[in-house]
């Protein structure tokens, strides 16, 4: 069979492809040898044990962190990174060498280091609050070494056991507590720059994601049902779920949780990945799912509702531009964030995240690096 294709149809394809690499130039365009700060996540091993001057202390519980995050490149040959832990009574504590590879510019590299496997254990410790943390960066073979990130994150506790006996007064278990996060949402299409290792985006298509954190007990985090909702001018015009199964293209792409404890209490994190039947842009629409949404030929503006096992449980707007890609709020850049998603404030409705301090992204934002320019409905 023979394909005509006309003139529109061409210049549309064009201007497709130019949208496409506007993204990939907005993402160039981040400082080199940086922190993607988003991917920045700091969890706690709980050890069942208190070394006290090298004594343990079996019905004491104490805790050591381990963290992962994305590094900018270049990375030259010779760098090593490494992070620096402080405890909240400011005494110097852990220091890591995290795994560093050679990075070209315009690249990232994805380490983590710390604690995992409690070999660390006789050096955990009982002190709650905010500790103090520092990513380096540093090359023998340049003569180079620098601080890339500095942060702080709030330590918190629970108790675990049977309060009233002795032997289990001291059994606690530590988390860290990401309040901040729940109203910091982002919207992405064609993703770059927070793509999974291995599994690099569709350079023909622009899909309508967006990503929100939630806050609740680990088996609605992973089991719960979510589906979002896009509006368009107050009419609704596309959601997340499947044919097969209605709950399915919504997962944690992360998740944040005390290591012990006791299933009904609200202390996982979960920053949940929303998949939305709409096109930002589509180079090849002909291949399109009769179902998808096309944004790129309805600009104006947009709003996203998410159910929470039937309840609204968040709403975010944003605007779709003429140009073939949704209006940047700018919250990133001027953050200086190192992603190449689109910030948006969260609107955070109903109480099944449970007790959680709605201020707290005032001060606590990306450990102690607040956003410019956020405003939360």
């Amino acid at each position: 069979m023979k394909i005509q294709t006309s003139l529109t149809q061409i210049a549309t394809l064009l201007i497709l492809t130019i949208a496409a690499l506007g993204v990939l130039s907005n993402s160039a365009t981040i400082q080199a040898q940086s922190i993607n700060k988003p991917s920045i996540q700091i969890n706690l091993r709980t050890h069942p044990q208190y070394y006290r001057n090298g004594v343990e202390d079996q019905e004491t519980w104490s805790w050591t962190p381990w963290i992962e995050y994305r590094v900018i490149g270049p990375l030259s040959a010779g760098s090593q990174l490494s992070i620096d832990f402080t405890l909240p009574s400011g005494k110097s504590w852990l220091k890591f060498d995290c795994p560093t590879k050679e990075t070209k510019d315009g690249y990232w590299w994805p380490t983590e280091c710390g604690d995992r496997t409690a070999e660390w254990k006789q050096q955990a410790t009982i002190e709650t609050g905010m500790v103090g943390f520092k990513i380096n960066l540093k090359n023998e073979l340049e003569g180079t070494n620098k601080t890339l990130f500095t942060g702080k994150f709030k330590v918190e506790k629970f108790h675990v056991g049977v309060v009233d006996l002795p032997k289990f007064k001291n059994n606690f278990a530590y988390y860290v507590n990401y309040d901040w996060n729940l109203p910091i949402g982002y919207l992405y299409d064609y993703d770059i720059m927070d793509s999974r290792p291995g599994y690099p985006p569709d350079p023909n298509e622009g899909k309508l994601h967006f990503v929100s954190w939630f806050r609740g007990s680990p088996n609605l985090m992973r089991y719960g049902k979510y589906i979002a909702y896009l509006y368009y001018q107050g009419k609704l015009v596309a959601d997340s779920t499947l044919e097969n199964d209605p709950y399915n293209d919504s997962h944690c792409q992360l998740e944040n949780a005390a290591d012990r404890g006791s299933e009904p209490e609200p202390l996982t994190y979960c920053r949940r990945e929303f998949g939305i039947k709409a096109w930002v842009w589509n180079k090849q629409p002909q291949f399109s799912p009769a179902n998808y949404f096309n944004m790129y030929e309805h600009p104006g503006d947009y709003e996203i509702k998410i159910l929470e096992n039937g309840k609204l449980a968040r709403t975010a707007k944003f605007t779709m531009g003429t140009n073939y890609q949704m209006v940047d709020t700018g919250i990133g850049k001027q953050s200086n964030l190192g992603t190449g998603r689109i910030v948006v404030p969260v609107q955070i409705i109903g109480d099944q995240d449970g007790q959680w301090d709605r201020n707290a992204y005032k001060t606590d934002a990306f450990f102690g690096n607040p956003l410019s320019g956020f405003v939360v409905p």
